[in-house]
């Protein structure tokens, strides 16, 4: 007897033989849903994937020739018995492991083009039936992970309301005595724009700066700088190294120039006697940010009063101690140590001259490796330096990242003069960033003007003295040598705040959130108590009172945010607002109003694609990185554990979490665009919503904040995007430049495609159980905000 024929006479009933669905039900086993399968699979092969117009007619045999369908009904034969051989054992196989047996079949039989053509329908069917996660988890997770405080009373971090609402009475607080001020033009106090502000933002469709997110409340009450994400300054003071250091440990990227001629304003060190002959200085270094500062300072000054400087670190508190007004733990003297000597290095190497430029940058690399190293804050840094600059331009060449590792803190870019720059001179650099990376370029106006590091905000950092400035000034206590006309520098800082681009549906919903956004910056800029800084500093950042309102998510509803129309008047509506708030609460209306930001992490708390940039793909699975030990980490691992891995370049110490990310209807993703469709995007958002955007150029004219974008190069593009930019260096200032690279080449990509029938198989299962973090209980404070980056530019699009 033929095994087919014994099958069927001991196979279990009809009522038996069933299939489990995808979703669990049992159905009843039918061969003829087989046949049309592997027939249809021939069709495609034999007709070269042309429509089927008998799909459905098994009398028709599907389209087959009689030898084909002969071929399909043997195949369906040999999976029919396959899975009478399973019913026989007792199994009941999933749909899944049915279309398994008849790939290996099909296979099997030779026909490995058949094969294919099955495995392409049955990802195409299984598209159809991919799940649709409500919820994905991601935004609470870094909410709380990365942004709430935690509460001593409560045992436990905050939820997001208690952030947000932490951040509001502190603006209260502020204002306390405008809460009841009108504001005619937009008809409310003062306190009700702050109560819909913060709804606003509890609701995730406006956020403040994130800086404020982290810090607010005593931290920034006592450090205004904690409010800011960026900032600027030129390195031609011998106290703006120190000055560095304090911003990079109050959590704010830093911009800085080192410029030639700028560093030139620096006066020469002085010719240095041996170390036994130098007068020995000695320097307690105070247990906070001011005290770290102050160290470096001491050391440079050091070099210009001819002595030695030895450093006392007795105070400082050991590694692990609580910092109980910023939050975190204590670093230790250990870092801040090791970057002194490196700083005495370099400046062994000056005595009897002046600084070099990458003498300069190197000492603030040195301060910036203390506080990043050292697990204090992770604050970036954009150097931009003269384009003639050899030393510069050649920072991050050859061994560098053995020889200078401290050099990895900073992104680089050389400093062109849009009216002066050659095509030369940029073609140097676009070729650098193609083979290396970096420097990058800095298109401007003027070479005094600067940025941050995310390249969005058009920052100038000195002023000439008028009659008033100078009257200020001095009453400010400002006691050197000043008189009209002479221009003093300092650092000029932004505060940012992001409109939520999937909320703007509809053109009103835009101009809502223009509204909020511009009263939560402009409630910022009245933070300008930055002390350590000086009077010059304040009054630069009280003069033009900037703001930076973003948008997150343009590409989530281009049909409303990239008509320029609606952008221009989304601007208007922006101004306006600052104009009138600022009246009420008696600051300056602020020159510069729009931007677009990276937006990295701020989009996983939107769900949004990042800043002007596109969705990955239609689904995706966005990876993010968690310490084992971390206790926010475990307790979601607790309710997800099958939506977390060991992170194989850490495996050690480092997991993975895997979220499933699905972009709106009618959102961009990047297979819809080439990279010169996207600079022409970044183009139309920088003509339409940045410049308008600009409501005060009286002081430095030309001077525009940016949209920060980042393009993705594919091979064979490289050439017209070099064109697109030089062409319309008018419209960029600044463009981080990847190439394309595909991202299953690796494992555990930060982002990666749904695209096989396994990642739909991964994607299904990676379904989300809720979390309730207030039931998350912790003994003490280990929150660790460096793990977010201030103003991190292109690093934000890989991470």
């Amino acid at each position: 007897m033929q095994a087919a024929a014994l099958l069927e006479r001991i196979a279990p009933p009809a009522e038996r033989r069933v299939i489990i669905k995808r979703d669990g039900r049992a159905v009843s086993w039918d061969p003829e849903r087989i046949a049309r399968a592997i027939a249809l699979a021939f069709y495609a092969v034999r007709h070269n994937n042309a429509p089927n117009p008998f799909s459905d007619d098994p009398a028709a045999r599907y389209g087959l020739d009689e030898h084909d369908y002969a071929e399909a009904l043997r195949i369906t034969g040999m999976v029919v018995n396959n899975v009478d051989l399973r019913f026989h054992r007792g199994d009941n196989p999933t749909v899944e492991q049915v279309q398994d047996i008849v790939e290996i079949m099909i296979a099997g039989a030779g026909h490995f083009d058949v094969a294919k053509s099955y495995v392409l329908y049955r990802a195409k069917k299984s598209e159809a039936r991919i799940h649709k996660h409500e919820e994905n988890g991601i935004s609470d997770y870094i909410a709380v992970s990365k942004y709430a405080r935690y509460r001593e009373d409560l045992g436990r971090r905050e939820l997001w309301p208690e952030a947000v609402a932490r951040v509001f009475e502190m603006h209260r607080e502020r204002f306390r005595a405008l809460l009841g001020q009108p504001v005619p033009e937009l008809g409310a106090t003062v306190g009700e724009l702050i109560d819909q502000a913060e709804r606003e933002v509890i609701a995730r469709r406006a956020l403040p700066s994130m800086r404020s997110l982290q810090f607010g409340g005593k931290p920034i009450e006592v450090n205004n700088a904690r409010m800011y994400n960026c900032c600027f300054g030129h390195i031609d003071h011998p106290r703006r190294f120190a000055e560095a250091t304090w911003l990079l440990l109050s959590g704010t990227g830093v911009g800085f120039s080192v410029q030639k001629h700028h560093v030139a304003k620096l006066p020469p060190l002085p010719l240095r006697k041996s170390a036994d002959d130098l007068p020995v200085a000695h320097f307690t270094i105070p247990d906070s940010i001011e005290g770290w500062a102050d160290a470096v300072d001491q050391l440079i000054m050091s070099y210009y009063r001819g002595a030695y400087v030895e450093f006392d670190y007795s105070k400082i508190r050991p590694k692990g101690s609580v910092l109980r007004t910023s939050g975190g733990r204590a670093p230790g003297h250990l870092p801040l140590k090791k970057a002194l000597e490196k700083m005495r290095a370099v400046l062994d190497q000056a005595a009897g001259r002046k600084l070099r430029p990458i003498e300069a940058y190197d000492i603030i690399m040195h301060a910036a490796s203390a506080v990043i190293s050292g697990g204090i804050r992770r604050s970036a840094t954009i150097a931009l330096f003269s384009a003639d600059d050899d030393e510069m331009t050649n920072a991050k060449t050859g061994e560098w990242f053995v020889t200078n590792p401290h050099r990895q803190f900073s992104n680089n870019s050389a400093v062109l003069v849009r009216r002066e720059a050659s095509r030369e001179q940029f073609q140097a650099l676009f070729d650098a960033i193609k083979q290396f990376g970096e420097p990058g370029f800095y298109f401007t106006e003027n070479p005094e003007y600067g940025a941050n590091p995310c390249v969005e905000i058009g920052l100038m950092p000195a002023l000439t003295v008028d009659e008033p400035t100078l009257a200020k000034l001095r009453a400010l206590g400002y006691d050197a040598p000043l008189s009209v006309g002479d221009t003093v520098s300092g650092w000029q800082h932004c505060n940012l705040s992001t409109i939520n681009g999937r909320e703007c549906r509809t053109p009103e919903a835009f101009y809502d959130l223009c509204r909020v956004a511009s009263v939560i910056g402009t409630l910022q800029a009245a933070y300008t108590d930055l002390g350590y800084l000086g009077p010059v500093t304040k009054v630069i950042n009280e003069r033009e009172a900037l703001l930076g309102v973003s948008i997150c998510g343009i590409m989530d509803s281009p049909a409303v945010l990239l008509d320029p129309a609606v952008l221009r008047q989304g601007a208007d509506i922006a101004k306006a607002t600052n104009a009138a708030l600022a009246r009420a609460i008696g600051i300056n209306r602020a020159a510069r109003v729009t931007c677009v930001k990276p937006e990295g992490t701020a989009s996983l708390l939107l769900g949004t694609a990042s800043g002007i940039h596109p969705h990955h793909a239609k689904r995706y699975f966005r990876r993010v990185q968690a310490a084992r030990t971390e206790a926010v980490y475990q307790f979601f691992r607790k309710h997800n554990p099958h939506m977390t891995e060991v992170y194989g370049m850490k495996a050690d110490t480092t997991d993975v979490i895997t979220f499933t990310i699905e972009a709106p209807e009618g959102a961009i993703t990047k297979k819809d665009i080439s990279a010169t469709k996207f600079l022409e995007i970044v183009k139309l958002v920088q003509e339409n919503w940045v410049k308008p955007g600009t409501a005060l150029e009286d002081y430095n004219p030309g001077l525009l904040h940016n949209v920060s974008n980042t393009v993705v190069v594919r091979p064979s593009e490289w050439g017209a995007v070099a064109d697109y930019i030089w062409e319309n260096r008018d419209c960029f200032t600044g463009i981080s430049i990847l190439p394309a690279s595909g991202d299953k080449d690796y494992p555990q990509a930060p982002l990666e495609e749904v695209a096989t029938s396994q990642d739909i198989a991964r994607w299904n299962a990676l379904k989300y159980n809720p979390v309730d973090y207030s039931a998350l209980s912790e003994a003490a404070d280990y929150t660790t905000f460096k793990d977010v980056v201030a103003c991190a530019g292109g690093q934000c699009e890989l991470a």
